[in-house]
């Protein structure tokens, strides 16, 4: 038995709940329970009608309300009430209603605390999972949501391993299929696979529909949205997060309406409707603030998009809706919200005294005519900016800031008339050209065969690549680093794992060779040593064993541009590793030898030393 199953005949509940605004379904319960009199027996009154098993309605009832709670983001209000009627089934010995109401209540948990409820809900859901027939309902519920536990925890592996188990035990149910297929799809965009995401959400939006589940099909188009988006179809993007945009505004979802609304108006922006992306933006922040409580992260991402199209419509309130949205960004602690936040005021301070107005006195007596005044935005912060994006893995998002600064630079300085080249023009272009390459297209067939043959494959490989594009866009955030570099030639066998070879999304370091047992990292020269020896002593136990490097400081060492697909490695310039990597294949195992230069004292060696290594200069 489902745990809504006692209202069959009853009340079209489970029907709302799919497909009803919060409004209606509350009304609903609201009958219901007029209908019940107290501790769950039927009503006194002569008009309602006699309603037997009053215990597993009055169940039914509270996993109901619970069920909307979750639905709503009330967690706490879904905690309770789901873990109630979890115990009320129970105590009527039905034991599979029970179950499922465990499964959607430890759900709750895992939004509301997040990492630290994921080994407490992996223990209970195994326990739910391993008690009695394997074919029942709840066995399958309890591994999709083991999944996502797994998922918050950050095992992507495991995640998928766990999803392709469920979904091959879903074929008797049809509606928990469809959430499994969000879920999977939803774990594939957030690996950057997005060819395997969409053919997963569509399938998922389809079993949707059929079933009149609008909760379910307005999450796959949203998710279907990002995929187009990581895709770069534009226009495909656009219709699935406008059919998402319209179910959550049929279902009352200020959450995903406020996602919607905000993606739709980032997607305006790109294609230079900056009007329509304000209203859009404007309509995001209006819903994301009437939700209660008020949706902060996309009230953030709603402010940013308001301030991003006003600065594009040359408004003066630019500025104050950018600031509004650092600050709020900086609050939450959203770590991508404040990298794009750093790329909004630095390309607002490039374009500040580009579009600047002055007087010019005349060389005649006549009213004085304004005249914007041009200057380069040399002293404009785009390196923090590209650095942050770089380092969470979005290349792509390097490279828009890429382009977006060469706009505001050839606006500050037009070409010249007479056709000679912008100086640096085509190290900027060559540089940019490199952090677009990462669009997935041509891996998008294999992605989708992979799916279901060789899962684990899709996931080595996607893996890999995460990590490349983290290296990729530090590095192509690295050419706009002031000059300074310091390099390491790092030796060890199990350098020949190539997989190892990329710096983790801890570390502050991007990787620019790699031969066998090999390595040449780089961190900019201001990076601190405690976190240079961090990185190492990281990489030391990936490799598992001791590793020798030679560390040497280049004062003018650039990353004039980071490497092309099949490309040897990246441009550099005032940078020697031929000598640094002889003598790191000389060392002793475990030997970091320091140059002179980098000017680490005593106690910095010292502090190094701590890690593991034998410091010698």
């Amino acid at each position: 038995m489902r745990p809504l199953d006692p209202l069959d005949g009853v009340s079209p509940l489970s029907r709302l709940l799919r497909s009803a605004p919060g409004a209606e379904v509350r009304a609903e319960l609201e009958r219901i329970e007029a209908l019940l009199g107290e501790g769950g027996a039927p009503a006194a009154a002569p008009a309602a009608p006699p309603l037997p098993g009053g215990p597993l309605l009055a169940a039914a009832l509270a996993f109901g309300r619970g069920a909307l709670a979750l639905r709503e983001g009330a967690l706490d209000a879904a905690v309770r009430l789901l873990d109630g009627a979890a115990a009320a089934f129970g105590e009527e010995g039905a034991a599979e209603a029970r179950d499922l109401a465990r499964c959607e209540a430890v759900l709750a948990r895992l939004r509301r605390d997040a990492r630290s409820a994921c080994a407490s809900a992996v223990a209970e859901l195994d326990a739910i999972a391993g008690a009695g027939d394997g074919g029942r309902r709840a066995v399958v519920v309890a591994a999709h949501y083991r999944a996502t536990a797994e998922r918050i925890a950050g095992d992507a592996a495991a995640a998928q391993r766990t999803l392709l188990s469920a979904l091959r035990g879903s074929e008797p149910f049809l509606d928990e299929r469809a959430q499994i297929l969000n879920s999977l799809g939803t774990l594939y965009v957030t690996l950057g696979a997005y060819g395997a995401a969409e053919a997963l959400l569509e399938h998922a939006a389809e079993l949707h529909r059929r079933r009149g589940d609008a909760v379910g099909e307005a999450i796959a188009y949203g998710q279907l949205g990002a995929a187009a988006l990581g895709l770069g179809a534009l226009e495909r993007a656009r219709a699935a997060l406008q059919r998402q945009e319209w179910l959550c505004a049929r279902l009352g979802d200020a959450f995903g309406r406020a996602r919607a609304l905000t993606f739709l108006s980032e997607l305006a922006l790109e294609l230079g409707r900056a009007d329509d992306a304000l209203a859009l933006a404007t309509s995001a922040r209006d819903v994301a603030a009437g939700a209660t409580p008020p949706l902060r992260t996309w009230i953030a991402y709603a402010a940013r998009a308001m301030g991003r199209a006003r600065r594009d419509l040359g408004d003066l309130g630019a500025a104050a809706a950018l600031e509004e949205a650092g600050a709020l960004f900086r609050e939450l602690g959203h770590p991508l919200g404040e990298a794009l936040a750093a790329w909004d005021r630095a390309s607002a301070a490039a374009l500040a005294p580009v579009r600047s107005t002055t007087p010019v006195a005349p060389v005649q007596p006549a009213p004085v005519q304004p005249a914007t005044t041009v200057q380069p935005a040399t002293t404009v912060d785009w390196f923090s900016a590209a650095w942050a994006l770089g380092s969470l893995g979005l290349p792509s998002r390097v490279a828009l800031l890429l382009r977006e600064r060469i706009e505001i630079l050839e606006e500050a300085a037009p070409r010249p008339e007479n056709g000679e080249p912008v100086p640096d023009g085509g190290i900027r272009e060559r540089a940019l050209a490199a952090a677009a390459q990462t669009s997935p297209h041509v891996a998008v067939q294999r992605e989708i065969e992979l799916i279901y043959d060789r899962p684990d494959d899709l996931t080595v490989v996607a893996a890999h690549r995460a990590a490349a594009h983290r290296n990729l866009g530090r590095l192509a955030a690295l050419t706009l680093a002031p000059p300074g570099l310091v390099v390491a030639a790092i030796a060890a066998s199990g350098l020949n794992v190539r997989g190892l070879v990329l710096p983790s999304e801890r570390a502050a370091a991007a990787c620019i060779a790699h031969l066998p047992r090999l390595a040449v990292w780089l961190w900019p020269s201001a990076t601190a040593p405690a976190v240079i020896g961090s990185d190492l002593a990281d990489l030391r136990t990936a490799l598992g064993e001791p590793l020798r490097a030679a560390l040497a400081l280049a004062p003018a060492g650039r990353v004039l541009c980071p490497p092309f697909a099949g490309d040897v490695g990246a441009e550099l310039e005032a940078v020697e590793v031929g000598a640094l990597l002889a003598l790191a294949e000389s060392l002793a195992p475990g030997e970091l030898r320091l140059d002179a230069q980098l000017g680490w004292n005593g106690e910095v060696g010292a502090s190094v030393e701590a890690l593991g290594f034998v410091v010698t200069r």
